[in-house]
Order: structure tokens, then C-alpha cells, then sequence
């Protein structure tokens, strides 16, 4: 199972359901609705991937064919890879 918690951010602006992420490696992110809402669930605690995949079900819908978790996990994938997301396995 993957847990994910959220990076040290400089700042966040959230507006019509996307935010824009200033990371502090300088960068400024733009994210979907649907990473806003994955990212949103996260805090500075660790929050199993499959609650982030039930809160983006409730929010967006089942995509079907058992893939909620999948596409979370992809979704946090990247992420962790702006550097604004931390995994682990555990």
C-alpha cells in the first residue's frame, strides 16, 4: 500500500477548482482539477492512497473497472515527481 503526504510548498493559489503551486524549488505549477483535489486531501500527516482514491470517486465519479486506486497512484505519481507530494510504500 502507498501513503502520501504533502511537500513544503512556498505558496498555493486556488481558483475555479485548480490551484498553482509555488514549489520551493522556484517552480510555479498549475494543476488539474483532479490533481487539486487529490493534493487537497493530503496535509502534513500520512493518508493511504486508497482514502485519496474514495474522496476523488465521491468528487469525480468511478472510472470504472476497479482503476480509482490505479489512477491515484499515477496521479500522486506525479506529483511527488514536482516535488510537491512525498510516497512511500509501505
Amino acid at each position: 500500500m502507498t501513503r502520501a503526504r504533502r511537500r513544503e510548498v512556498v505558496d498555493v493559489y486556488v481558483e475555479d477548482g485548480r490551484a498553482a503551486v509555488y514549489s520551493t524549488e522556484g517552480m510555479v505549477l498549475l494543476l488539474s482539477e483532479l490533481a487539486t483535489a487529490a493534493w487537497d486531501v493530503l496535509g502534513d500527516d500520512w493518508t493511504n492512497t486508497e482514502h485519496v482514491a474514495q474522496h476523488l470517486v465521491q468528487r469525480f465519479g468511478d472510472p470504472g473497472e476497479g482503476q480509482a486506486e490505479a489512477l491515484t497512484d499515477e496521479t500522486l505519481g506525479s506529483l511527488a515527481e514536482m516535488s510537491i507530494v512525498e510516497l512511500e510504500q509501505s
